[in-house]
């Protein structure tokens, strides 16, 4: 059962409407304003954290992201425990062993795609 433990929440500018598809992960792409990271290896789409369950109802709302902690994801794929994960092109987690792709932190439990798991969230400059 996927738990959440946020030691760093912060409250952005969501770019799009993401209110049907919170626990995905997000990039900066704008002064206060967050997009949804859809490439797992792009600098400028470096993830910076998860969107919460607490998502906005239109672009241009508040959202808040947990940027540390352990956290809520929803998986892109078959998501196996102690694996490095990254962004699909989607915003959902995925494992990875890509040496290129930026990685968000260490899955603490299975998940099938779709599914929501949680993620110890690590720095966000280590790659796989």
């Amino acid at each position: 059962m996927a738990s959440a433990i946020p030691t760093i929440v912060a409250t952005f500018i969501s770019a799009a409407d993401y209110s049907a598809t919170p626990y995905r992960l997000v990039y900066i792409s704008a002064a206060d304003t967050v997009t949804r990271a859809t490439a797992p290896s792009t600098p400028a789409q470096r993830p910076i954290g998860i969107l919460t369950d607490e998502v906005g109802a239109a672009s241009g709302d508040a959202v808040s992201v947990q940027m540390g902690g352990i956290a809520k994801l929803e998986a892109g794929g078959t998501i196996v425990v102690g694996s490095s994960i990254a962004t699909d092109g989607s915003g959902q987690g995925v494992s990875t062993t890509t040496a290129a792709d930026f990685c968000v932190g260490i899955a603490l439990e299975a998940a099938a795609s779709g599914g929501i798991f949680s993620v110890a969230i690590l720095p966000h400059t280590y790659t796989a």
